[in-house]
């Protein structure tokens, strides 16, 4: 070993001499502080548990409801909600509340919880179309909850998936033909349909089904009838007339291929035919209802499928509200004739004469009805001139009233004495 060179500072030297003896000994040190920071560090962090988008809005949610009033939709509840959670202490600001995630899952989990959310309500999303009566009814929470069965004029309901088909059946006067009011909406049913279809199988209504032959349709005729999370003591007779895929099969419909990310629900599966799994499981081939060409055959369909199923006939009172029913409505059309009768005999000569008698009393000159209307702007300014100019004229019938009802009574006896 050469020797080393003592020339220059001899402490320095000293000190490099006993550092290398040692050196091993504060490594090891170095090396035990560095895993000792490294340990309390992992521990640090592993005692703090991370707490989830769900829990912080499950926290906020009673607070979101009471700040979302009375009656109030989920994307409502949405924007009373999302403040709260970005201000809660856990929230990681680099992370967003998704409405779909919040609409979709946690309001479903929150009420599958700790029961419905009083005053929520769902958009309307289709529409309920009464034979008939002429009637539509949106079909959302508020409206259907509000909505009383007309009494005798349907005892069927169809629910169709696509709601560009209630035109066809509309032309074909299927609703009135078989006293069958029509469900038409896009898709899977919301829950105010299928509220609608339990509170009509309570008054004896018979319910069906029409979709296309794929997953999906086949599942909106499960979902109608059977309880899900969103409504889990849902549980209904519904007969489904839908497409299948037999019957598509047989009538030698054209399949779509389809790609579908999410596997069959295990409820699904069990209920369809091996054929229809076949086609919608191994070869994800599909039907579609518009297939069925032209749309008269469809309507042909639709009806075969009711009468097989056992459809009921027309709809007519029991004879024991059947009597006084229609005494009810032989007054209305008895009104209704004698109206005219008067209405032709004298009415509108009476009219006529009462009108040019009192004409005078109504000011109709231009400035003076201008003055009038003017004025009623004054005291409201949301006024247009007609209904300015009607109230004027309510007034002035008012004011007039005692010798109005005067001529008209000389006169009508008048007319009858002639």
């Amino acid at each position: 070993m050469a020797k080393k060179n003592f020339d220059g500072d001899p402490g320095g030297l000293i000190g490099d001499a006993i550092f290398g003896v040692i050196k091993p000994i504060y490594k090891e040190g170095e090396k035990a502080k560095r895993a000792l920071r490294a340990s309390s560090k992992r521990y640090y962090y592993a005692s703090e548990p991370k707490v989830s988008q769900k829990e912080i809005v499950f926290s906020v949610l009673g607070r979101a409801i009471q700040r979302a009033g009375a009656y109030f939709s989920a994307r409502d509840l949405y924007y009373a909600t999302r403040p709260l959670a970005y201000t809660h202490r856990d929230w990681e600001e680099d992370k967003r509340l998704e409405y779909k995630y919040f609409s979709q899952t946690l309001l479903t989990e929150y009420q599958e919880r700790h029961g419905p959310i009083a005053g929520l309500w769902r958009d309307p999303r289709g529409n309920l179309h009464e034979p008939h009566t002429g009637s539509t009814v949106a079909i959302g929470t508020r409206e259907i909850a509000a909505y009383e069965f007309p009494e005798y004029s349907f005892d069927k309901i169809l629910y169709v998936e696509k709601e560009g088909e209630w035109p066809k059946l509309q032309a074909a006067r299927l609703a009135e033909r078989y006293d069958m009011a029509v469900a038409s909406a896009k898709g899977y049913p919301v829950e105010a349909v299928r509220e609608l279809f339990a509170r009509a199988e309570g008054g004896d209504y018979q319910l069906f089904v029409f979709h296309d032959a794929d997953i999906d349709g086949y599942e909106i005729a499960r979902v109608l009838g059977e309880e899900t999370r969103r409504m889990p003591h849902h549980s209904v007779e519904v007969i489904d007339i839908g497409l299948s895929v037999e019957d598509a099969l047989e009538m030698d419909l054209d399949p779509e291929p389809f790609s579908r990310k999410k596997r069959m629900p295990y409820p699904l599966r069990r209920r369809i035919s091996k054929v229809a799994r076949e086609y919608l499981v191994e070869r994800e081939e599909r039907f579609e209802l518009n297939a069925i060409l032209p749309d008269t055959d469809r309507i042909e369909y639709i009806e075969r499928k009711l009468e097989q199923n056992g459809v009921r006939g027309k709809v007519i009172p029991p004879d024991g509200r059947l009597g006084e029913l229609s005494g009810e409505i032989y007054r209305e059309e008895q009104d209704a004739w004698i109206d005219t009768m008067v209405k032709e005999m004298f009415l509108e000569t009476l009219k006529g004469e009462l009108a040019e008698e009192f004409k005078e009393r109504f000011e109709l000159d231009a400035p003076t009805v201008r003055q009038s209307i003017e004025k009623k702007f004054e005291k409201d300014r949301a006024l247009s001139w007609r209904a300015a100019l009607k109230e004027r004229f309510a007034e002035l019938q008012e004011e007039h009233d005692g010798d109005l009802r005067e001529s008209v009574r000389e006169k009508v006896i008048e007319a009858l004495q002639e």
